[in-house]
């Protein structure tokens, strides 16, 4: 690190510690421990972020709320300013905490008031929400922009709606608290309020205790993620998955089913995989007819005869049992097939899938386990499950607290590693919020169920593309976008484990 120059070094640290900020005063550096056994030491932290001459027992000085001889995985620390390198120096601000003006209760009435509610700035990153309280409780209020839809620029961003009838449902509630008859004529400027409790915790303001407890959160998970090295994936067992299949064929839009070109996705990566790394590959589907075979086309044969790899083979009639037989499957993998002395740390589980969402939204998604949707305990009870082996073998899963936030901190990782990898490899990637830990229906939320009962420490479920976009479907039914996603999506999940 002391041989790079400076815009190198900077792009290790970036990599390294993506939740490092600038602050006030100086660094705010996340203890992570990237390397495993060798801790960071002070020594460490002043030969990469201080200047010549700062001694490790200044920076220790700098830092009393650190006990012990040297820094704690999952605390943060500050090299102050007047020991900071340059280059971190011009690090931006990371975005103060604007003093909240109090909320000035309106007088009860029968319509939206207006007048007489103070307003207070949200710390959002773009400063354009602001909150007040009218008759109908708290609201966040929105000023529209030139050329922007109620659909996409309020719903999707702020309350992180996506499948097309809760952002319609959301939209209409919207506009009747805002007073809007017609929404697809609102006039520029039109002050448009937002029922509070539908907002995204990140866009609350700084005092509120979904936006306090959110902030905890993503602090707490820093301290349970694991970085592991495996170049070309050395050590690494990857069990892909494709959505739906057989009798499901999952989203249905414009003739295309989500299931064909999901699979014929799983069969890119899963070519990928064995062709440019030394991962292991599984697979809990297969295709009777083309098994993973690629062909030579944009527009696939549509069939019925996908199967799960179950003991006996599940032939997805019923979409209830063929859903929780993925993860049965899946968990039997890692329980009982990979060596044992591969860590949790080495597996990978990706669920390829192509989402029907509203037709404004656009891009590729990851979605990871939130620690807090899962159970700590958990028996699926379908019909005819039981002559599954998997099944039989290990009914009941059982989840710890400690792996459940390992988990959703290594998922999140590997997600991140590969919403970047498809950037720079120009795939279309959704705008807002492309790594998500739930599924928001109105005002409720879930994890899919193949994550949130999977064992790997490394899960997600890829939403290529949205198949009721009509730029999402071509790039879909066209077979050079899907093998550029596929090689990307490999990219990606090498990146995570630092290879390539």
């Amino acid at each position: 690190m002391e041989l790079l120059r400076a815009d190198l070094r900077e792009q290790c640290v970036k990599g390294l510690f993506p939740i490092d900020r600038r602050v006030d005063n100086g660094m705010e550096h996340w203890i992570l421990d990237p390397f495993g056994e060798h801790t960071e030491s002070w020594e460490w932290l002043a030969a990469v972020f201080a200047k010549p001459g700062t001694s490790p027992g200044d920076l220790k000085a700098a830092n009393p709320h650190v006990s012990g001889p040297e820094p704690k995985r999952a605390l943060p620390v500050l090299i102050p300013n007047r020991f900071l390198l340059a280059v971190f120096q011009l690090w931006p601000l990371a975005v103060s905490t604007p003093t909240p003006t109090p909320i000035i209760q309106a007088e009860p009435t029968l319509r939206p008031v207006a007048v007489g509610t103070q307003l207070r700035p949200a710390p959002d990153v773009s400063g354009a929400l602001s909150f007040g309280v009218d008759n109908q409780g708290e609201f966040a209020q929105y000023r529209l922009r030139r050329g922007e839809a109620l659909y996409s620029a309020v719903v999707v961003r702020f309350t992180g709606q996506l499948h097309a009838s809760q952002v319609n449902a959301t939209a209409r509630e919207i506009a009747h608290r805002s007073g809007i008859k017609d929404v697809t004529d609102i006039p520029v400027g039109f002050r448009i309020r937002i029922p509070v409790d539908l907002i995204l915790p990140e866009f609350l303001p700084p005092d509120h205790p979904r936006r306090l407890a959110w902030e905890r959160e993503q602090k707490e998970l820093a301290g349970f993620l694991e970085v592991v090295r495996a170049t070309d994936l050395s050590g690494v067992h990857v069990i892909l998955d494709a959505g739906h299949g057989g009798r499901d064929t999952g989203a249905v839009v414009g003739g295309v089913w989500e299931s064909t070109y999901a699979y014929d996705i799983l069969c890119r990566v899963k070519e990928n995989l064995t062709r440019h790394t030394r991962a292991t590959v599984w697979t809990t589907i297969k295709d009777r007819s083309r098994e993973y075979t690629i062909p030579d086309r944009d527009r696939l044969r549509q069939d019925r005869d996908q199967f799960l790899l179950t003991s006996p083979k599940h032939t997805l009639q019923e979409s209830t049992s063929g859903v929780h037989m993925r993860w049965y499957l899946a968990n039997d993998i890692i329980l009982d097939r990979i060596p044992k002395n591969v860590p949790r740390s080495k597996v990978v589980f990706v669920s390829i899938h192509a989402d029907s969402l509203h037709a404004s939204v656009r891009g590729s998604m990851v979605y990871v386990p939130s620690r807090y949707l899962r159970r700590e305990s958990y028996q699926a009870k379908s019909r005819g499950m039981n002559k599954h082996q998997e099944y039989r073998e290990h009914p009941r899963i059982q989840f710890s607290s400690t792996f459940s936030a390992k988990a959703e901190a290594s998922s999140r990782h590997l997600a991140g590693a590969i919403i970047e990898s498809l950037k720079r490899n120009d795939i279309p990637v959704h705008p807002n919020k492309p790594i998500r830990d739930r599924v928001r229906r109105g005002r409720d939320s879930y994890v899919p169920a193949v994550l949130r009962y999977s064992l790997a420490q490394n899960a997600v479920l890829v939403e290529c593309s949205n198949m009721a976009n009509a730029n999402d479907r071509a790039n879909l039914t066209d077979q050079k976008w899907r093998e550029a996603f596929s090689l990307a999506l490999v990219e990606g999940i090498a990146s995570a484990f630092n290879g390539k």
